[in-house]
């Protein structure tokens, strides 16, 4: 060949390579270049929600709302001055209208009179300040904790009169070793349970047949490997991010209580591995529900709708310990109307009042046997089974105040760990369990690295400037700046997502050097494509830069 024609040639291909070099770089360039993305500013008015039962698989499972709700009245031949009762409360809007429209109907409201019922519904904190300034009648709902704590405030009237004390018989003290009544400090009953819940998890017997994966029955179960051999594609636990739902974040700490904090972290850590993490319970609950996963921790009420929705689900409470715990009910200290007060409790913890929590649309247990006995009860079979299985399971008594001294602290840190370092927990988690279902590793080994994987992280702290590994003490120590300082809260996540996000590799990249992947198909014929792809790509780019520097404007 001439020389004259090999210049040609290398010059076609010089100039090749530098077109091909362009359109990479100017994408590379592009990528790094400033993105401006327009903003909007959403304003979100109070809603309020119904729940709406049908026989569709894609139910609305009720949410707590906190807006206070329009009361409605009733039309009653008693003559006199209409009256009405103002409830606190944190029942949902569903439950204060079928209760609502129920009491309003009975003989007691029509012979006192009650024309009405207006709902409250603050968030905790001020319940208190409410109280103390008159005209509530009645608190219902909200849990054990904040009964107890008005209780040891003096914001409850004592239970006393034969009446109350008549309605307090009707319930057992005790419901598998969980408290259904309460006193306060001079030891006056003040509250009793009018519902009882339970903590446990959906299945989907579907997903799980079709991936022939096993039904779990107790927590630690779910931090199985058996759960992750279908990773990275499929996960077959949902969970709901632990800043944005209060049922799953409760499931979370009876995980830290019941097998202790370091160990629950670690299990915590290998459930998550095994899973997806959504923004809240509805969100988790719809993927069991509607056969996208198979597994959903959750309170027993979303496993009820979803089992009644869905027949391939089922609600099961694990036999190593869940929380059973009453709803209570109980009398403001200062109600000006005592004897319609105590009419409402009365009806209440009537078997027909305690049927009224087996609507279609509620589901929740009654903590009265005797509410399935009622003639408007009918083909609630599986709930019956699920009330028998309820109050002869293992409680957990939940030390509530440590609760409360770590509940920031550890919602953040499960965000930080778990949610926000998804990606990199997936892929160590995955490479472990392939190791020991190839045969490489043993199952005290992979407990062992999974140890290392799950272990709280240490961080340098940013006030102190002191090294804090993630124990008990130090997230009660810190829990208060997490609540209240916006700068350190955001501080903190940070450090700790980063330090997650390197242990994760770290003891991946440990189990890569250990059990090296050999790939047979390295020595096929055509195995330098991908090296030779690679350097191809690298000189266009480079002639692409080159062209693209001639030009760019500059800037000084």
């Amino acid at each position: 060949m001439s020389q004259r024609s090999t210049s040609i040639i290398v010059v076609f291909v010089i100039l090749l390579l530098g077109i091909g070099g362009f359109v990479i770089a100017t994408g590379i360039f592009s990528f790094f270049a400033p993105v401006t993305t327009p903003t909007t500013t959403t304003s979100t008015a109070p809603t309020t929600s119904t729940t709406t039962t049908t026989t569709t698989t894609t139910t609305t499972i009720p949410t707590i709302t906190t807006t206070t709700t329009t009361p409605t009245t009733t039309t009653n031949t008693t003559t006199g001055e209409a009256k009405t009762l103002t409830i606190l409360t944190r029942n949902d809007i569903s439950i204060q209208t079928i209760f609502q429209e129920a009491f309003l109907s009975s003989d007691f409201a029509i012979e006192h009179n009650i024309t009405s019922i207006r709902w409250r519904a603050p968030t905790e904190e001020f319940w208190d300040d409410l109280i103390l300034a008159g005209g509530i009648d009645l608190c219902w709902g909200g849990g054990v904790s904040l009964f107890n704590w008005l209780a040891e405030e003096g914001l409850l009237s004592p239970l006393e009169s034969p009446l109350m004390q008549d309605v307090a018989s009707r319930v057992n003290d005790t419901i598998a070793g969980a408290p259904t009544k309460g006193n306060n400090t001079l030891e006056q009953l003040v509250w009793i349970a009018s519902k009882i819940s339970t903590y446990g998890f959906t299945v989907n017997h579907d997903f799980l047949d079709t991936y022939s994966l096993p039904v779990p029955y107790y927590w630690e179960n779910l931090s199985s490997p058996v759960y992750g051999q279908m990773g990275p594609d499929i996960f077959p636990i949902a969970l709901g991010n632990a800043p944005d739902t209060t049922s799953h974040a409760m499931i979370y700490n009876l995980i830290l209580q019941l097998i202790g904090w370091e160990d629950g972290w670690i299990q915590l850590t290998r459930m998550a591995g095994n899973s997806e993490i959504y923004g809240g319970s509805i969100e988790a609950q719809y993927q069991v529900q509607n056969g996208d996963a198979g597994i959903v921790p959750c309170i027993d009420f979303y496993g009820f709708l979803s089992q009644f929705q869905n027949p391939s689900c089922e609600y099961i409470v694990p036999q190593d310990g869940t929380i059973i715990e009453g709803d209570p009910i109980g009398m403001a200290i200062n109600t000006a109307q005592q004897e319609l007060a105590e009419g409402f409790i009365d009806f209440v913890l009537s078997p027909y009042g305690q049927s009224l929590w087996l609507d279609e649309s509620l589901l929740r247990l009654p903590i009265l046997r005797e509410a399935f006995d009622e003639p408007s009860v009918s083909g609630m079979d599986y709930m019956y089974t699920n009330y028998n299985q309820t109050v002869a399971s293992a409680s957990f008594i939940m030390n509530q105040s440590q609760v409360t001294f770590t509940q920031m602290s550890m919602i953040s840190y499960f965000q930080s760990v778990l949610t926000n370092s998804l990606s990199e927990l997936h892929n160590c988690w995955t490479k472990m369990v392939q190791l020991y279902y190839d045969g490489n590793i043993t199952l005290q080994e992979l407990d062992s690295y999974a140890s290392q994987m799950g272990e709280p992280v240490t961080i340098v702290d940013p006030k102190t400037a002191i090294d804090e590994q993630f124990n008990l003490e130090y997230a009660i120590a810190i829990n208060n700046d997490m609540t209240y300082d916006g700068a350190y809260h955001s501080a903190v996540q940070s450090r700790w997502t980063t330090a997650a996000k390197i242990q994760y590799s770290v003891v991946q990249s440990n189990l890569e050097t250990l059990y090296p992947v050999h790939d047979s198909q390295s020595t096929a014929p055509w195995s330098f494509i991908e090296p030779l792809e690679a350097i191809l790509i690298g000189m266009m780019s480079t002639g692409g830069f080159v062209a693209l520097a001639l030009i760019r404007p500059k800037y000084y």
